[in-house]
């Protein structure tokens, strides 16, 4: 069998109809550029995300806790699935260590908990809340809920360097999807068994508080409550993570083998996509031979069938999207290249377009009522709609002229 360890040589494309296509540039030694498949794609990903942010008032209806899925519920799984193929490919190039990883993902924390705190600050300004240290009083800061979608992308991506130090090739990581879909899934089996759950009284994390204030003959504390379910939700997101790191990988051992280059890219994505969408399926309809209700897709807790599901639709894009565009793994292009490239460059700067945006939104939301997103809200669908497209046209842009001057936008 071929490895696609860290150390496996990706050959160039041969033998199939790419068209013209434009190399890596070099200096001096051969430069490994970025792959821009997975760049435009996160690019779409984050302006499908900053427009839904931007928008007051959404024509779609959003997703409810533990009820029906909405669009917005894909954007987290979609981001992991990234982060995922990311760490894959740095992984194989080498330029990954445990050192990155914690620094990417401490990164994440510290935005969600400062973005956290902000809000707090504003809705304690807004109240008239005093500071006063010595009587427990910190101007809001004391009601701060940390959680959101950066911390729970926060231990996604602790979890995914955890899993990276024993998974370096496609089987290994394949295997780490089907175990940690086994847990995600059957730790939801036994909360749906013990509590008829999952849903805000009744969860995997508030089984394990619960657990814990018992035993300890304490209550429970809801803040510790919304902390370990952030946990969870994180952890749930590493499954859809690892599956992007698999697809990759599975990609690096179509690429492996001179000869059929494009046939068996699309042949092994499609062998990825086919993996998890039958996971997905086994995760929701297992607990039916057992009597009880099959899981149900969830955005409270990411859970298996939603985030495999995911998965699986990346993978069929990606079968569709990199022989397409990439002539190599190792930043060459074919012609299709120049129309991708846009996407590419906002997908560079996709941590400060999404933690700016969601900062903003939340910010504005803890003013006082009417806020101002409550305000535009009401003129309806139209300038709301407007307003997201203006924004998500001027990350776009702002994006594109940074990466002509070549430099890249960082948080």
């Amino acid at each position: 069998m071929t490895s696609t360890s860290a150390t496996t040589r990706v050959l160039p494309a041969s033998g199939g109809r790419g068209g013209r296509t434009r190399a890596p540039k070099r200096s001096g030694r051969a430069r490994i550029g970025r792959v821009v498949s997975l760049d435009a794609a996160r690019g779409l990903l984050v302006l499908a995300t900053v427009a839904w942010l931007a928008a007051p008032r959404r024509p779609v209806p959003a997703s409810q806790a533990w009820g029906a899925v909405g669009l917005d519920a894909i954007a987290l799984p979609a981001f992991a699935v990234v982060a995922g193929c990311a760490l894959a490919m740095a992984q194989h190039r080498g330029w990954t260590s445990g050192a990155r990883v914690a620094g990417r993902a401490l990164l994440l924390l510290a935005l969600g908990v400062v973005i956290a705190a902000g809000a707090a600050l504003v809705a304690g300004a807004a109240t008239g809340a005093r500071w006063a240290p010595e009587e427990g009083a910190l101007g809001g800061l004391e009601r701060i809920s940390v959680g959101g979608p950066l911390v729970q992308l926060a231990v996604a991506t602790a979890a995914l360097g955890v899993l990276a130090a024993i998974a370096r090739s496609w089987s290994a990581w394949a295997w780490t999807v089907v175990i940690a879909t086994a847990i995600g899934a059957g730790s939801l089996w036994i909360t749906t068994a013990i509590c008829d759950g999952p849903n805000d009284a009744c969860s995997p994390a508030t089984l394990l508080v619960g657990g814990v204030a018992d035993a300890a003959g304490v209550g429970t504390d809801p803040a510790v409550v919304a902390t370990v379910t952030t946990v969870v939700a994180g952890l749930g997101l590493a499954i859809p993570a690892a599956a992007g790191a698999a697809l990759v990988h599975a990609l690096l051992r179509a690429r492996s083998v001179p000869g059929a280059q494009r046939r068996r890219v699309v042949g092994y994505a499609l062998l990825a996509a086919t993996l998890f969408g039958v996971l997905g399926i086994l995760a929701h309809f297992t607990p039916t031979v057992w009597g009880q209700a099959a899981l149900q897709p969830s955005t409270a807790i990411w859970t298996p069938p939603l985030t495999l599901a995911v998965a699986s639709l990346a993978a069929v894009l990606a079968a569709a999207m990199h022989p397409s565009i990439d002539t190599d793994l190792r930043g060459g292009t074919s012609a299709l290249g120049a129309f991708a490239e846009p996407f590419a460059a906002l997908g560079r700067c996709s941590l400060l377009a999404v933690g700016t945006t969601l900062a903003a939104r939340t910010l504005l939301e803890a003013l006082p009522a009417p806020s101002p997103v409550t305000w535009f809200a009401r003129l309806g669908d139209i300038p709301s709609i407007v307003l997201a497209l203006l924004v998500a046209a001027a990350w776009l842009a702002l994006a594109l002229a940074a990466d002509r001057r070549g430099r890249r936008l960082r948080p």
